[in-house]
């Protein structure tokens, strides 16, 4: 880690918010969405401002500009987690209910139902309940759909898709399954259209950022590396990023990383990867700000638990790295904690895992995941303490850490800036 402890800027604690949260809401004042616009571009992001339906005000986004997308060849099994087999056949259906001539622009397209998508989808032989759970949590969990009243809507995440991706899916477009030949004799063969002056039609995304000049080599590799260390799952190793041993790049690198709210991080490994610097973590935590639930800080503490304290009492774990236990525990034996319901420790689960929170190996073995080697050294020993916590709150060491930080409590917590 970087080691830097200065007050993060506005503009660096509003980009990091996006990033924790997905999206905020967009600020009043000009100068700080120039100024948030600038620093996104510095790190190969661009801002955009749009208002999605069903939201009344507009929101910030990160998007990609042209030339700054991740390279998933690249990032090889570090690649961000795909959509498995069904909800990636839901989200083709859907995206081509709304978005049913390639030669408009996609987003914000036009409303359609969740019969439809349905329908088509038992036509093709796809379980119901699958579909059901892909169209009720799984995509509108990731934001790429929104359900306003009876009718779904693209999502704000289709919004932020890179420029290489829409243009695959155009010229591909013709291959997406098309719900509206799979209609029955009550559904209408034609697609609805969205009305402009319709108060739940998203609105066109707004792009922030400046027009992209020509990059110095050093910023413009900087950016790659960024780009690659923002997007991989996990750490990436020393051969994968040669360019970090120049000292300038990596000084361009957390330049670049410091405007967005963010720290380099080198591992014990010696690998590579970006957290939240400490001032940052903590205001974005102060705000609740891209926090775990009650019951998903629960299930995350009793998996580690399961998974590296308890082997490390035990001497089968002697590894200070959370990511480096070969125990894992199951949905059965978290399910033994009789303060929370299986489906609630599933839905949790589930959550966890698709943040990078936790991981699987095998089937229905969950460890713990990739983002946890994000955290700096400080939030690794603070995670210990809350173990600690759990699972002793009455004891003297439990009662003095709980003392320590009532009194290191922040007082000066994010604000959304006007």
């Amino acid at each position: 880690m970087t080691g830097d402890s200065a007050p993060p800027s506005p503009s660096a604690l509003l980009l990091a918010a996006i990033r924790a949260a997905g999206s905020v809401a967009a600020p009043r004042s000009a100068a700080l969405l120039k100024e948030t616009a600038d620093a996104a571009q510095r790190a190969g992001r661009t801002v955009l401002q749009l208002r999605a339906a069903g939201e009344s005000m507009m929101t910030l986004r990160l998007g990609w500009p042209a030339g700054s997308a991740p390279d998933i060849e690249v990032l090889g099994d570090q690649a961000p987690a795909a959509l498995a087999r069904i909800p990636t056949l839901v989200w083709a259906l859907c995206l081509k209910a709304a978005w049913p001539d390639p030669t408009l622009p996609h987003y914000p397209g036009q409303p359609f139902s969740a019969q439809l998508i349905e329908t088509a989808c038992a036509h093709l032989g796809a379980d119901s309940k699958s579909v059901s759970t892909a169209l009720e949590r799984l995509l509108p969990g990731r934001g790429l759909i929104v359900a306003v009243g009876p009718m779904l809507h693209l999502g704000p995440a289709v919004a932020t898709l890179p420029g290489p991706t829409i243009a695959a899916l155009r010229r591909g477009h013709h291959r997406l399954p098309d719900p509206y030949q799979q209609h029955t004799a009550h559904s209408s063969p034609h697609p609805p259209q969205a009305h402009a002056d319709d108060p739940n039609t998203a609105t066109s995304p707004h792009e922030l950022t400046p027009p992209d000049e020509a990059q110095h080599s050093s910023e413009h590799i900087s950016r790659s590396i960024v780009t690659a260390l923002e997007t991989a799952r996990g750490p990436l190793p020393p051969r994968d990023l040669p360019a970090l041993n120049d000292p300038d790049i990596r000084a361009h690198v957390q330049a670049a990383l410091a405007d967005i709210g963010r720290t380099l991080i080198r591992t014990p490994q010696g690998t590579w990867t970006t957290g939240y610097p400490d001032p940052v973590a903590e205001a974005l935590a102060a705000a609740g700000i891209g926090t775990l639930s009650p019951a998903e800080r629960t299930v995350l503490a009793l998996v580690l638990l399961h998974t590296v304290a308890l082997p490390r009492a035990q001497g089968r774990h002697t590894h200070p790295q959370w990511n480096a236990t070969q125990h894992s525990v199951t949905l059965r034996e978290l399910a033994r904690n009789r303060t929370l319901t299986k489906t609630t420790i599933r839905e949790a689960l589930r959550t966890l895992t698709a943040a990078g929170m936790l991981d699987t190996t095998g089937q229905g073995n969950y460890v713990p995941g990739p983002c946890l080697q994000r955290l700096s050294e400080p939030s690794i020993a603070s995670l210990w303490e809350d173990l600690i916590l759990a699972g002793r709150p009455d004891g003297h060491l439990a009662r003095a850490i709980a003392r320590r930080r009532q009194a290191a409590r922040p007082t000066a917590p994010f604000q959304e800036h006007p």
